[in-house]
C-alpha cells in the first residue's frame, strides 16, 4: 500500500431531500482513494454530515480513518477490533478491493457473484408541502420510467398523502413507505396505512426497538421493513428470528462493507425473507457498489437504486442512466467507473493524504 487519501466534496442536490429527520440540499461526501504498487481503488463513506441518520458522522470518520483505520491498513493489521465505525471501514475496504480487482482486471460484480446485466430502478421522494407538487414529481418520475417509490413520511405527512400517491399512479406501480423511525407503538396511523397495498413500511420506529417491531408487526397487514436497525448480519437475523419484519434494508455503510452485506443477504435467502438493497444519496462511486450489490439474487424487493441525475445535475463519476425502468450493471474492472478530475477538481473542499509511516 502507497497511500491513502480522503476527499471531502460537495454536490448540491438537484432539489431537496426532507426526510422525518431532516432536509439535505447539498450531498456532502467522504471519498477514500487507495493508491497501491498496481492500482488505484475508491470507495465512499455514506456517514452524513450531522449524526441524525445514523451515529457517524463524515468529521467522525474520518478520524476513525486518519487515526485507527488507515493505520491498521498500512501494518496489515486487521480491522475487527476497532468496533463501529461501519461507514469508514466499508469506504476503505471498498476502496482497498477496487484497487485489487481493478489490477486483477475483474469486475465486482464478479466478484460478488453476479451475473445480472441490470436491476429494477427505485425512486425515493422526500416529503413536501405542497401535495400539489408532490403528486407532480411522482408522476415525473413514473414517466421516465421508475416502477417503484419509496415515500418518506412522519406523523402528520401519512395517511392523506399516501392515499393521494396510491390514487395518483395506481396499482401497478410498487408503493413503499420509509417512516426514518419517527412513530411509536402508540401511532394509529400506521395501522391505517394497511389500506394502500404497499411493499413494506420501513423502519416505522425506533432503530434499537427492536422487540417493539415484532409487536407492532403482529398489529399490521403491511410488511415492516427495518432499515436504520440493521447495522450487521448479525443484527438482521435476530430479526429475521424476531420476527420484528418481513423485508430488511441492507446498507453495505450501515453494516460495515459488502462482505457483511451479501452476508446479512445470505441470511435473509436462508430465511425466505424479502430484502432491499438501500442507498444514502451516493455519488457515482458508492451508487457503483449498491447497483453491484443489487444485482445479486435475493433482493426481492425493489430498492433504492435510481439513476445519476436522479440526485445530481453533474455526478462524479459518469452518469448512471435509466434505461426502461433499470440500471446497468458495470462491467469493468473494479467498480467500474472512476471519478472525473473535472469534477473533483470543483466539488472538492478538503483533501488529505495518509502515507504510511506518518
Amino acid at each position: 500500500m502507497r497511500s491513502v487519501e480522503l476527499l471531502r466534496i460537495r454536490l448540491p442536490l438537484a432539489q431537496p431531500f426532507r426526510t422525518a429527520s431532516g432536509t439535505t440540499t447539498v450531498k456532502d461526501a467522504l471519498l477514500v482513494r487507495v493508491v497501491t504498487l498496481d492500482a488505484e481503488g475508491w470507495g465512499e463513506c455514506t456517514a452524513q454530515a450531522n449524526a441524525s441518520y445514523m451515529p457517524e458522522t463524515i468529521d467522525s470518520a474520518r478520524l476513525a480513518l486518519r487515526d485507527e483505520l488507515v493505520p491498521r491498513l498500512f501494518a496489515g493489521s486487521s480491522l475487527d477490533p476497532v468496533r463501529g465505525h461501519h461507514a469508514a471501514k466499508a469506504a476503505l475496504t471498498g476502496a482497498v478491493l477496487d484497487a485489487q480487482l481493478r489490477a486483477e482486471g475483474r469486475s465486482l460484480a464478479t466478484y460478488l457473484r453476479s451475473s445480472a446485466t441490470q436491476v429494477d430502478a427505485g425512486v425515493a421522494v422526500g416529503m413536501r408541502e405542497d401535495l400539489h407538487e408532490l403528486l407532480a414529481q411522482i408522476t415525473g418520475y413514473v414517466a421516465d420510467g421508475y416502477r417503484s417509490v419509496k415515500l418518506k413520511i412522519a406523523p402528520g405527512h401519512d395517511v392523506d398523502v399516501v392515499a393521494r400517491v396510491r390514487a395518483e399512479i395506481g396499482t401497478s406501480v410498487t408503493l413503499q413507505v420509509d417512516a426514518n423511525g419517527s412513530y411509536t407503538l402508540d401511532n394509529d396511523q400506521l395501522e391505517e396505512l394497511d389500506a394502500f397495498e404497499l411493499a413494506c413500511i420501513e423502519q416505522p420506529l425506533a432503530p434499537d426497538a427492536l422487540l417493539e417491531h415484532a409487536r407492532l408487526a403482529t398489529r399490521l397487514r403491511t410488511p415492516i421493513g427495518l432499515d436504520e436497525t440493521i447495522t450487521s448480519a448479525r443484527v438482521a437475523q435476530d430479526a429475521i428470528d424476531l420476527a420484528a419484519c418481513r423485508v430488511v434494508s441492507i446498507k453495505s455503510g450501515l453494516v460495515g462493507g459488502l462482505d457483511e452485506a451479501r452476508r446479512a443477504l445470505e441470511a435473509c435467502r436462508a430465511a425466505g425473507v424479502a430484502a432491499r438493497a438501500g442507498g444514502m444519496l451516493e455519488t457515482g462511486v458508492g451508487r457503483a457498489a449498491l447497483v453491484a450489490l443489487a444485482s445479486l439474487p435475493g433482493f426481492t424487493v425493489p430498492g433504492d437504486v435510481s439513476a445519476s441525475n436522479r440526485y445530481f445535475a453533474e455526478d462524479v463519476t459518469e452518469p448512471f442512466e435509466l434505461r426502461a425502468g433499470r440500471i446497468a450493471v458495470p462491467t469493468g474492472p473494479g467498480l467500474g467507473v472512476t471519478p472525473r478530475p473535472d469534477v473533483l477538481a470543483r466539488c472538492t473542499i478538503a483533501r488529505e493524504r495518509l502515507d504510511p509511516g506518518r
